[in-house]
């Protein structure tokens, strides 16, 4: 199955590699070195994981078609999976944790939640205000 970005934005393409950016973002910081992460420890890890996929899961949530945010979870939990799998495997420091992933998959239902509400149409308002055709 394809995912659709929405027929009505204008700039599909970009929101959806700038999307991508965010997710390769989010997995190098997971999988880096446990000696190279700076320890803020401002907010437990586990809001942090579910902070990053509440993010990625609000972004493509309000830039796909409705009928594919099933499959956007799904793939996003996924992923989510493997970054632990990836994790427990590397021998860096890092180590799998179930817990990360039931935040990951908290995460990814509050953002699509979040995807579904007004704020979900940023992407078009910022089209509409600031990305118009030059006249």
């Amino acid at each position: 199955m394809k995912l659709l970005v929405l027929p009505e934005l204008r700039f599909r393409r970009l929101w959806f590699c700038l999307g991508l950016g965010i997710a390769v973002a989010i997995a190098v910081v997971c999988l880096m070195p446990g000696r190279n992460i700076p320890q803020f420890r401002l907010v437990s890890d586990k809001v942090e994981h579910a902070l990053a996929f509440a993010m990625l899961a609000f972004w493509f949530g309000s830039i796909l078609v409705r009928r594919d945010l099933l499959w956007l979870a799904l793939a996003l939990v996924a992923f989510g999976g493997l970054i632990e799998v990836a994790q427990g495997l590397m021998g860096l420091g890092r180590h799998a944790d179930l817990l990360d992933l039931v935040a990951d998959t908290v995460g990814v239902v509050v953002g699509l939640l979040l995807a579904l509400t007004p704020l979900g149409r940023w992407a078009g308002f910022i089209e509409r205000m600031f990305l118009r055709p030059a006249p």
